[in-house]
């Protein structure tokens, strides 16, 4: 059976009462599960320290104030700048019949808006051949605003158009891997799963395999109109692993991914990767 649908806005998690990356119980300050600027409806009360908070702070403000930015403007998402920063035009590059290209800055509310999504291997916890380090990417996939490229293209004669962007793949598969960890936390996942947790130093930074413990769906992602992101816990199928589901922008049908956390207390399958290695 499918589990049900994660409605973040009725989760409210206790006060942690130390930061759930490093144990410390200084300083704390509120966790949120998807980045606030995600409108991120839910935090975690007094769950992170300050030189985590910087960590996990500067993951989320590459990915969002980096490519992911105008698809934020545009969605209207939260924001404590209230976007004042910003950019005002996207570049678009023009093709043409004749082959000829041209480079043009269209302001954000005309331009069309893509986000392109990495398309990851499955974990490497789950499927280990070839990986070394890092993550693995094989593909891409985008969403965006409508039909405004048909617009543009009308406007200047072209025949198809380009945006480029620059991609993180480690970085954004950290932030992933983030918000699956602290809603594992919040919901009370995590305490099936023992008291380690070898993704936590990933998303950290501590350890370059981040590819061990995210990766994507080989299958088509389903579409949640009603849910801007969508988040569940189960168990890997065939592993005996507990994953949580990660998939931004459900109501757009981007693609999922799955951050593996451990194994459920009792499960020992033969031959079944082991996520505390």
């Amino acid at each position: 059976m499918e589990p049900p649908l994660q409605d973040l806005s009725t989760v409210k998690p206790a006060p942690a009462g130390r930061c759930i990356y490093c144990g410390s119980k200084q300083d704390l300050s509120d966790e949120h599960i998807l980045p606030y600027g995600l409108s991120g409806p839910t935090a975690i009360p007094r769950a992170s320290c300050p030189k985590c908070a910087r960590i996990t702070g500067a993951i989320e403000r590459d990915v969002l104030r980096g490519a992911l930015w105008p698809l934020r403007v545009y969605r209207d998402l939260k924001s404590r700048t209230k976007h004042r920063d910003a950019p005002s035009t996207i570049q678009v590059t023009l093709v043409y019949d004749d082959g000829r290209e041209e480079n043009v800055q269209l302001p954000i509310e005309d331009a069309p808006i893509f986000f392109i999504f990495p398309i990851f291997a499955p974990p490497a916890t789950v499927d280990p051949q070839g990986y070394t380090s890092g993550i693995r990417v094989r593909g891409t996939a985008s969403i965006g605003t409508g039909d405004r490229h048909k617009q543009v293209l009308t406007q200047y004669g072209a025949t198809s158009l380009r945006i480029t962007q620059t991609t993180m793949p480690v970085t954004f598969a950290r932030m992933i891997a983030k918000i699956a960890y602290a809603m594992a936390f919040a919901d009370g996942s995590l305490a099936r799963l023992g008291t380690r947790f070898p993704v936590v130093p990933a998303i950290l930074g501590q350890t370059d395999d981040i590819g061990r413990w995210v990766g994507s769906y080989t299958d088509e992602p389903p579409r949640h109109p009603k849910l801007l992101h969508h988040l569940v816990g189960r168990e890997f199928p065939d592993r005996g692993l507990f994953v949580y589901e990660v998939q931004l922008f459900a109501d757009s049908q981007a693609p999922c991914y799955t951050v593996v956390l451990g194994r459920p207390h009792g499960r020992r399958d033969e031959g079944a990767a082991s996520a505390s290695d």
